[in-house]
């Protein structure tokens, strides 16, 4: 929840940055009312990784059927806006029981068309390859729908606050890979299951994309002897002690084009759908571990909470 009223205001919505803790026990959700509490910024675990503030459903308190801040009502918005994008294969599919799949296998076939396509095409920006830039800009366009769908359902995870409404959103979302399905613990990773996520990349268990929630650190640095993605923005690590020896689990986005990290800040969270690697440990006495997550899409990332209030 990015917005709520004031009991005392009348029909005024305020958005969260408009949003003090001295407003407990006068907030009340803006869709159904239900009554909900500020929780102030803060740090978090021995990384002391920032958190922002947030609204959260008060002790006990329940949002109404149909309610946009319901997990629901949520899915339902965010599937309505992907299946109406033009031209493309809807990456959401209604299931009878009304919960919804989510294709995996579409995102993943998207990317490999839109690779394809602009290695094969080469100078396409050129006049005599028009079909080629045709076929290349609709492509990048589908994948910019998929992605903008994937971080957007990534984000309604992040922001779940109370186990029930997790199990809600496992019942309503089922994440369709090949011809089975995979759990949302293999899709999705906050700060606390970085070492589990590390585990599983160096093992080759993950051949799928996932997406994790991320908090910047410092400031993007530029590696001009890097081919593919040649800017690279650091983020808060997951310390962990493991045999009684302290472990640092690093993610680290890479970034293929510089206008992305214009619109990212440090101490910003955000949610990151994209293929994930890692490289083993060479150095047995290191206590860092560092994974990467490739980002060649605008759509692939998504802020958790959007200072204008824009989902």
């Amino acid at each position: 929840m990015e917005f709520a009223k004031k009991n005392d205001s009348g029909d005024a919505v305020f958005h969260i940055s408009k949003l003090h803790k001295s407003d407990n026990g006068n907030l009340g959700c803006r869709y159904c009312g239900a009554d909900i509490q500020y929780v102030s910024a803060h740090t978090r675990g021995a990384s002391k990784t920032p958190v922002s503030a947030h609204l959260k459903l008060w002790q006990d308190a329940e949002h109404r059927n149909g309610c946009g801040y319901s997990v629901k009502g949520a899915v339902d918005l965010l599937v309505a806006d992907s299946n109406s994008v033009e031209n493309t294969n809807p990456i959401f599919e209604l299931q009878d029981d009304g919960s919804y799949l989510f294709r995996m296998n579409i995102l993943i076939d998207a990317q490999k068309v839109a690779k394809n396509i602009k290695e094969s095409g080469g100078g396409f920006e050129s006049s005599g390859h028009l079909s080629t830039r045709r076929n290349y800009i609709r492509s990048e366009k589908q994948l910019a729908s998929y992605f903008r769908s994937a971080a957007g359902i990534a984000k309604l995870r992040s922001l779940i606050q109370e186990s029930s409404d997790v199990e809600e959103l496992k019942r309503l979302v089922k994440i369709q890979y090949k011809d089975g399905f995979i759990s949302w613990n293999d899709f999705y990773y906050d700060d606390t299951r970085y070492h589990m996520l590390f585990n599983r990349l160096i093992k080759g268990n993950l051949p799928h994309p996932v997406a994790i929630s991320v908090t910047l650190k410092g400031q993007v640095g530029f590696y001009k002897e890097a081919k593919y993605f040649p800017w690279s923005f650091q983020c808060y690590s997951q310390i962990k002690e493991d045999n009684h020896k302290k472990l640092v689990y690093i993610p680290k986005l890479q970034l293929a084009r510089e206008n992305f990290h214009r619109s990212m800040s440090a101490g910003e969270t955000c949610l990151v759908v994209g293929d994930a690697w890692a490289n083993k440990v060479k150095d047995d006495s290191s206590v860092f571990r560092n994974f990467n997550i490739s980002v060649f899409n605008k759509s692939q990332f998504k802020k958790e909470l959007d200072a204008e209030g824009n989902t």
